[in-house]
């Protein structure tokens, strides 16, 4: 079966639909605007138009890139995901995304993290292996629920290996000074700055020197000298970044 080429819902205009059906009237006959053929046919291309935009609209509620928050929720329950109905809509469609993008693996790793995350209001799973040694895995989760470590535990003691050592514990803070001599713009800028650069670095993530330069000139400096650290920084695995900013 051939595939279904849906781009003109995308592309088609009033103009382009009108001209094409008036292109099928005989040519001894008269077409311009304002004729009886061309306003007979106009508001039927208008219908056509619009009727067109609804399609696209339709099909794209069948993606979870671009549903809606009521076909979001349907998608969820389709696969079985729990809803909470104060859970922002972005993060349900992250879930959504997650769910379809990393099917289960019949125990793997990636499982541990799939389970946890299919739990509304967790945001982060990573699974760490034999991190206490064989037959272990720590599962390193975040979140906004209350009871979020006995939330997952309970869910992933019923879906996990037998016989497995499995620790669910929270992301970590990694403690991370940084200390510069910034030329260009007052020290507070300065600190808001390296703050929201570090505050984009993930867990296990790392801390570039050169990135911080550049996002301190990106502000405004004309010149700046990182002190501490004198190299960049890689976090531990289960870690987030805790940064301590000075400005001098």
């Amino acid at each position: 079966m051939s595939e279904t080429d849906l781009s003109f819902l995308e592309s088609s205009t009033f103009q382009q639909i009108l001209y094409e059906m008036l292109l099928t009237v005989p040519e001894d006959l008269d077409r311009s605007e304002g004729s009886i053929i061309y306003d007979a046919l106009a508001p039927i291309a208008l219908a056509l138009f619009k009727h067109h935009k609804e399609r696209g609209k339709i099909i794209e509620q069948a993606f979870a890139v671009t549903a809606t928050r009521k076909y979001l929720e349907l998608m969820a329950i389709d696969y079985g995901l729990a809803l909470d109905k104060n859970e922002p809509t972005e993060d349900l469609r992250n879930r959504i995304l997650r769910h379809k993008r990393n099917p289960e693996r019949g125990g793997a790793l990636s499982d541990y993290e799939r389970w946890a995350l299919s739990i509304p209001g967790v945001n982060y799973a990573r699974g760490l292996n034999l991190i206490r040694g064989i037959g272990t895995v720590d599962l390193v989760v975040g979140g906004t629920i209350p009871n979020l470590l006995e939330t997952v535990r309970e869910l992933i003691d019923r879906r996990k290996t037998p016989g497995l050592d499995l620790v669910v514990r929270h992301v970590s803070r990694q403690t991370v000074p940084i200390e510069v001599v910034v030329i260009g713009i007052d020290k507070e800028k300065a600190r808001q700055t390296i703050l929201a650069y570090t505050n984009s670095i993930g867990v296990g993530g790392t801390l570039f020197l050169a990135q911080i330069f550049a996002v301190l000139v990106g502000a405004g400096a004309t010149d700046a000298k990182i002190l501490v650290p004198t190299t960049s920084i890689t976090l531990k695995p289960d870690a987030q970044i805790d940064p301590v900013v000075t400005i001098t």
